[in-house]
């Protein structure tokens, strides 16, 4: 090799560059994220409810989404505690220490969004570049079935940092006709 210090500094840089783009997310790394304080879920029949991801309670969350199908205890295996389990027709959304854990979006009802763009299960897959430009479609297949599906997964920040993961967006797309079919956290 004619260059060998040439190649100690490339490895160097690349071995640093993708050890800071684990850490936490800033606009010089490559790794896009969605930032989870800007995460809104609105119910699609009325333009005024919306929800703040973070920053709103169990209790308000029922004030903006009143009369839920199913309000009960569900066991929370992760953090070994008892959490609130409210379901809107298919819709599940998960509460721990009064704040939403985690969310299934099974039919239209509900959005997500940034609060200027949103998308919801039955939008074409495209629509996802209004929220989330650098997004990513990758085609994976159900073993049991041995049937093709698509998968969007966008990983989240809080002030920063990045998320594991498993607090990603994960959107599931029909293959054949590029629809939404999924949208859970």
């Amino acid at each position: 090799m004619k260059h060998p210090l040439i190649f100690i500094v490339l490895t160097f840089f690349f071995h640093t560059t993708s050890l800071c783009q684990v850490q936490a997310y800033n606009e010089d790394t490559s790794i896009p994220t969605f930032d989870i304080n800007n995460l809104i879920i609105k119910s699609s029949d009325s333009v005024h409810k919306e929800f703040s991801f973070l920053k709103t309670t169990l209790s308000a969350f029922l004030e903006e989404f009143p009369s839920p199908d199913k309000n009960e205890d569900y066991y929370y295996e992760i953090d070994e505690k008892m959490a609130r389990l409210i379901t809107y027709a298919n819709n599940e959304f998960y509460f721990l220490d009064a704040k939403l854990e985690a969310f299934h979006l099974k039919d239209s009802m509900f959005s997500i969004g940034n609060g200027k763009n949103f998308i919801k299960l039955g939008d074409h897959h495209t629509a996802v570049s209004r929220l989330f430009p650098p997004y990513e479609l990758k085609i994976e297949i159900d073993y049991g079935t041995k049937e093709e599906y698509g998968v969007i997964r966008i990983t989240t920040s809080e002030e920063g940092l990045v998320h594991e993961d498993e607090d990603s967006i994960i959107m599931l797309v029909d293959v054949k006709s590029g629809i939404i079919t999924e949208i859970y956290k």
